[in-house]
This record gives C-alpha cells, sequence and structure tokens, in this order.
C-alpha cells in the first residue's frame, strides 16, 4: 500500500488522522483481499471515517461507500473528498437506508455495482442489508464472501433471518466497550449542548427536567455514568432483561419499567436500539417529552410508523431539534432529529478508541474475503484470538505497550 491518500476535509481535522491511518493499514497487512473485491461499506459519513476508508480502498478493487443517512444529512459536502478517494464509489441517492429495506433495491444495488461473477464483501452498519440478505445469498450465491456488522441493533436485524453464509458480528466485543464509553459520553455531552442552544435547558436543570435511561447495555451505563458526573443522581433506569438492572440501585439509580419512567420523565435516552419506545407510549403521552437516542428514530421508536398511522404529527425544527405532537397535543422534541445526538457535529480522529471497532470490523472483512477462515454460516463473532491481537496492536501503537 502506498502513501497517498485523503484523510481529512478540512485542516483542522488533521491532528490525529494519519496516526488512525497507520494503524488500521498496520491490521490489514496482517491479510491480502483477493484480486477484483467489490466491498460494500455502510459507514457514517464523519471525517472520522476517511482513515478506515482509505485503508478499504487500498485493499479491494472497488468501494462502494454507502453514507448513513444521519451524518450525510448534516456533511453532505464530506462525499466529495470521499468521492475523491481512488477506488471508491459514493452510492447513488436511490440506494439509501430505507430503499435498501427492499430486497429488489438490495439486488439491484449489487448488480449496478458488480459484474457478473465478481466477489464481493458487505461491511454493514446497523443492519442496512438484513431485509435483503436472504435474496442477496439466494441470487449471489457464489460472489458473496459474507458479511460483517459492526452493531448490536444491527445483528438483531439479522437475527431470524436464514443466512446461508457466514455473518461476523463485532458488536458485542470487549474491545467495543471503551468506544461504546466515549460514544454515551458525547451522546450526553451533545444533548445538553443541543438543550441549551435550542431551549436554554441545562441537563442538570433540577425542577426542570427528569431523566431516563432505557436499556442498560454498555451505553446506557455510559450515560448513566456521564449523567452523576454532571451531578445528576435522580435518574431512572428500565431493561426488558431485569438482570441488567440488578447492579445499578447500589450505584444510587432507580429502577422502573419503561411506563413507569414515562410518569416520572420528560427526557429519555433510548439506548437499545431496538424499539425503546412503543406507539402506546407515544400517543398516551399528555405531557411535553424530549427524546435523545443513541441509535436513530427508526430504531427507537419506528418513527415513519407513528407518523404514517397518524400519532405523530410533525411540527417543524432545525438540525438541532426536530418537534411531533401527539393526538393529545404534547410535542415530542426529538434531539438532533431522533438520531444519534452527536451527529450534528463534527466528530475527531483524536480519540484511538475509535479505531479499535474499526479494526474488527475490518479484520472480520479480510477473514471473509481472503476467505482464510472457519465461519460457518450464520451469526457468529469475531474470535478471542483476533481480538487479543487487535488490543495489543492498539496499545503498541498508541501506548507504547509491551
Amino acid at each position: 500500500m502506498t502513501s497517498t491518500h485523503t484523510l481529512t476535509h478540512s485542516y483542522y481535522s488533521a491532528f490525529y488522522a494519519e496516526k488512525g491511518y497507520r494503524f488500521l493499514e498496520q491490521i490489514a497487512q496482517t491479510h491480502s483481499m483477493p484480486r477484483n473485491l467489490v466491498v460494500f461499506s455502510v459507514m457514517h459519513c464523519y471525517e472520522g471515517s476517511l482513515p478506515y476508508l482509505n485503508v478499504l480502498c487500498k485493499l479491494a478493487d472497488h468501494v462502494i461507500f454507502i453514507p448513513k443517512q444521519a451524518t450525510f444529512c448534516n456533511n453532505g459536502t464530506l462525499l466529495n473528498t470521499i468521492q475523491s478517494i481512488p477506488n471508491c464509489d459514493v452510492v447513488e441517492p436511490g440506494f439509501d437506508k430505507i430503499a435498501l429495506r427492499d430486497p429488489v433495491r438490495c439486488l439491484d444495488l449489487i448488480q449496478q455495482y458488480t459484474q457478473e461473477g465478481q466477489a464481493f464483501l458487505i461491511l454493514d452498519h446497523g443492519g442496512y442489508f438484513s431485509q435483503g440478505v436472504e435474496a442477496i445469498f439466494e441470487a449471489y450465491d457464489e460472489q458473496c464472501v459474507g458479511i460483517a456488522e459492526l452493531t448490536a441493533n444491527g445483528i438483531a436485524k439479522y437475527r431470524n433471518r436464514h443466512l446461508i453464509k457466514p455473518l461476523v458480528s463485532v458488536a458485542h466485543l470487549s474491545i467495543k466497550t471503551p468506544a461504546d464509553y466515549e460514544a454515551s459520553e458525547c451522546i450526553v455531552h451533545y444533548t445538553d449542548q443541543i438543550l441549551r442552544e435550542a431551549f436554554g435547558l441545562k441537563l442538570n436543570n433540577l425542577g426542570f427536567l427528569t431523566i431516563g435511561v432505557i436499556g442498560s447495555g454498555n451505553l446506557g451505563r455510559g450515560i448513566c455514568k456521564t449523567l452523576q458526573g454532571k451531578g445528576i443522581h435522580d435518574i431512572y433506569v428500565s431493561d426488558q432483561d431485569p438482570r441488567q438492572l440488578t447492579a445499578l440501585p447500589r450505584n444510587g439509580i432507580q429502577v422502573c419499567s419503561t411506563e413507569t419512567m414515562l410518569e416520572h420523565c420528560n427526557l429519555i435516552f433510548c439506548c437499545t436500539g431496538n424499539g425503546a419506545l412503543h406507539s402506546a407510549h407515544i400517543q398516551s403521552r399528555r405531557e411535553n417529552l424530549f427524546i435523545a437516542t443513541v441509535t436513530s428514530a427508526d430504531d427507537e421508536l419506528n418513527l415513519p410508523e407513528l407518523v404514517q398511522q397518524g400519532t405523530l404529527q410533525y411540527v417543524g425544527g432545525n438540525k438541532l431539534v426536530t418537534e411531533y405532537q401527539n393526538r393529545h397535543g404534547a410535542s415530542i422534541y426529538l434531539i438532533a432529529g431522533g438520531e444519534s445526538a452527536n451527529t450534528p457535529f463534527k466528530t475527531g480522529m483524536g480519540d484511538p478508541t475509535l479505531y479499535l471497532f474499526e479494526a474488527a470490523h475490518l479484520l472480520a472483512g479480510l477473514h471473509l474475503g481472503s476467505q482464510s477462515h472457519s465461519y460457518a454460516a450464520g451469526i457468529q463473532a469475531l474470535s478471542a484470538q483476533d481480538e487479543i491481537f487487535i488490543a495489543e496492536q492498539w496499545l503498541r501503537y498508541f501506548y507504547s505497550y509491551t
């Protein structure tokens, strides 16, 4: 791999970009991709994605970049920079998240960007290909080498699909935990910033805001910890699995059902990635409610259906807040339009934890692409040995670990 690459969109992003690129390049050098391989990569439209994308484009014959909708909407000009990377094509607008829910459109996408008999790999992020996966595997049995999925909510979307090819998950690796906690810290920070900018509110305005957290995985627990660091201690947490809640009361957190939370809270962080709030929760609300998510309003609220069935009516908003009203006239304010609350803002490359999960996603793709693996059909995790390898390389590279 040569050193010519496009790592930044603006001058001020350059501080850590080269370092992240070199680390991912180091991981990539452990395997080689087959010639003439096409990679379909679902990725955030962040400058922080550029080092990873550049490494992919050095490995594959062609990379088809499919921008995550939330960050694409806020960083559309970045697509010109991405388009300038050799071997990289930005997918046509007709192949977005909504379109790919149709298996026929998934097949159209594959057909448009691959030649007959050409092998391809899917690096998914959030289950974009989950509803078309069976059609893809059936139509392209010889060409598709497999799928690597980055997120837990993405894996949940693939869970009940009939998979005749391997799908490698990096969603629940221990090395992803630092990045999850970093993300939760960012989400709290930017929720606070948006509330200040749009409403003149602060998260720790006692008497104005009471906060609930739905989901007590890494992100939910990280949000609780960050809130407590801001002096907020009246926090309600719910989870579908009561086992996840048992450690929280000893940390001064009120555990409850989601219904109880809605009786007490007017700001809720949705941290499940898969239906935190249902139509009945929104429909029965009689007081205004702020909602921040760690994924999207599609995943956490099924927002398109709420609007289509008339449960919510769009009122207005901007890139910081979108307002809907339910049938009782209660306003439902979606922080960052219902996308992860840090999406309206620049994400820098100076947080090395970002490269841990990118390295895992990359390595899973390398295994699948090189076909030097023992993966069976269906969902499986990256191996413990691979995880240890990434952790050691990361510690050595960024922190002089010996």
